[in-house]
């Protein structure tokens, strides 16, 4: 046997227990891989490493122009990646086990996206699809360190307990106020109301009885207002004063209001100091009231003038009744 030829006998076996690259009978193609499992099975140790690296791709397509590269769990396009189908949902991603699938997020083809649903009725449709706590959540963060003094919107729903946050993160409970800067909380299942909060304090709060400024409580009233009110113009629709002018009006007599006032120690009609200060006043009927006062008395000075005048003739007549004596 010549040298070369026992060369030749001796690479060979070495080269085919080297070779890694089958195509079995069995119409499986291995690429790194003596026993593919698959229609093609390709076995690499690199890793393209979150960062554009062909040269450690496990696998590649080109145009000469445009690359795709690809290792076990990242897939990257040298520009943009297109992903479309002619029929069907877009895409859907899915959590996957040796036993089946959840879908996470779903593409619908009409452009709707569903988180948590598979059946999105709007662009974005996000639900939690769980039995337990419920949680939506949009939170402006640059670091990504979640602190708590982040703006957000959080949706949450925990049993029976619902509740809608829009304003700073901070530490809050599924019933939390706020702890942090400005925030609004928008009602929970039970009271339905909002309330706006700036640091600590509840500034206003709307229920549906009404609404309270620095109050929580406007009780039985529309709109309560614990402070002072600055205002350019405030209307109130209420009833007028004009019946006094009326023939059938009982307008009390001077006596009768000297008398009144002298026990009572303030006028027909009018609240006492002491009910102002318990009960506070009604804008529309106080002024109601002030106005009948005024109406009252613009009677009696017209009385008086009238009483002056028919006075003032008789002063006349006796004068002249004296000029005329001889």
């Amino acid at each position: 046997m010549s040298i070369k030829l026992a060369s030749l006998l001796y690479i060979v076996p070495i080269a085919i227990l080297a070779q890694t690259n089958t195509f079995p009978s069995t119409g499986n193609v291995g690429i790194g891989s003596t026993n593919p499992d698959s229609k093609l099975k390709v076995i690499g140790t690199t890793t393209i490493g979150g960062k554009w690296n062909p040269t450690n791709s496990i696998f590649r397509i080109s145009d000469g122009a445009n690359d795709m590269i690809m290792d076990t769990n990242e897939l990257y396009g040298l520009s943009t990646l297109y992903v479309g189908v002619k029929n069907g949902d877009i895409m859907r991603l899915r959590t996957v086990t040796d036993s089946g699938n959840t879908d996470r997020v779903i593409f619908k083809a009409n452009g709707d996206v569903g988180i948590g649903t598979n059946s999105p009725s709007g662009k974005l449709h996000v639900t939690s699809a769980t039995s337990g706590d419920a949680i939506f959540k949009l939170e402006a963060d640059t670091d990504n360190n979640n602190e708590a003094d982040n703006p957000e919107i959080n949706f949450s729903q925990d049993g029976g307990l619902v509740n809608y946050f829009i304003g700073i993160e901070g530490v809050q409970s599924t019933k939390s106020t706020g702890t942090q800067h400005n925030a609004l909380i928008v009602g929970t299942e039970e009271v339905r109301d909002i309330q706006f909060i700036n640091g600590d304090q509840v500034q206003m709060t709307v229920k549906t009885s009404g609404v309270g400024i620095g109050t929580t409580n406007p009780g039985s009233y529309k709109l309560a207002v614990k402070g002072k009110i600055r205002a350019e113009e405030i209307k109130v629709e209420t009833g007028w004063a004009d019946y006094v002018f009326k023939e059938d009006y009982d307008l009390p007599t001077l006596e009768e209001v000297d008398k009144h006032i002298k026990e009572k120690g303030h006028l027909i009609n009018i609240p006492s100091a002491i009910e102002v200060k318990e009960n506070g006043i009604q804008l529309g009927k106080m002024n109601k009231l002030l106005l009948e006062k005024i109406e009252e008395l613009t009677l009696y000075v017209i009385e008086l003038k009238k009483e002056n005048e028919n006075q003032q003739k008789e002063i006349e007549q006796l004068i002249k009744l004296n000029h005329e004596r001889p």
